[in-house]
């Protein structure tokens, strides 16, 4: 609350059973977006903990209402049960149609694995694909909505398996997406020879 300078937790997404992470707000502000899992270990003097490799996340919401601070229970949207693997980085397009997010086999960290794609969920119908002209055989994360929800922009391990980086796609009104195409460079050689990893790209407005 930044106005009263506190903050606080809600049952919702504070469950000390559960592990939760990668929380991201609604366009409206009425809803927030997470990720939730049980814990799947007993012991936490191991890094990582015995069972890390059975960790999976659920994609759970929350219901806000900003006039009197009030949350609502904790919703699961997808569960990993279903797809059988982790559901991770939930982002809402700001138009409110969509959640584009990433799966991989288990855990938190989807750009160290190859398994990691990403996939689109549709608020209205609740129905999710793969983004297949998206996704490669190498990880696929850290991914970014542009603010009239037509482009998103991600990071891809596709090139070299090393470095990740930058994509950027277009999205239809009806969630049908574009081919990617990394993002130019002034020299056609950068990324031949450039030694960094680009991660967590965002679109902005202004330059």
């Amino acid at each position: 609350d930044l106005a009263g300078g506190k903050a606080t937790a809600a049952p919702a997404f504070a469950d000390p059973d559960r592990l939760e992470t990668y929380p991201w707000w609604a366009p409206d502000g009425r809803s927030l977006y997470f990720c939730s899992a049980p814990i799947p270990w007993t012991r936490r003097d191991r890094m990582p903990p015995d069972g890390y490799d059975q960790l999976r996340y659920d994609l759970s919401r929350a219901r806000f209402d900003p006039e009197s601070g009030a949350w609502g229970p904790r919703e699961t949207l997808l569960s990993a049960s279903t797809t059988g693997k982790s559901i991770l980085l939930p982002r809402p397009s700001p138009d409110g149609r969509w959640v584009l997010f990433c799966m991989c086999q288990y855990g938190c960290f989807p750009i160290y694995q190859s398994s990691s794609d990403l996939y689109l969920l549709d608020l209205k119908t609740g129905k999710y694909r793969a983004l297949d002209a998206l996704n490669s055989p190498r990880s696929e994360s850290w991914h970014s909505w542009s603010s009239n929800s037509r482009w998103i922009v991600y990071s891809s391990k596709r090139d070299d398996g090393v470095f990740t980086r930058t994509y950027i796609a277009h999205v239809a009104p009806d969630g049908t997406v574009g081919k990617p195409f990394i993002l130019p460079q002034k020299d056609p050689d950068f990324y031949d020879s450039d030694l960094k990893t680009f991660t967590v790209p965002e679109l902005t407005v202004e330059p």
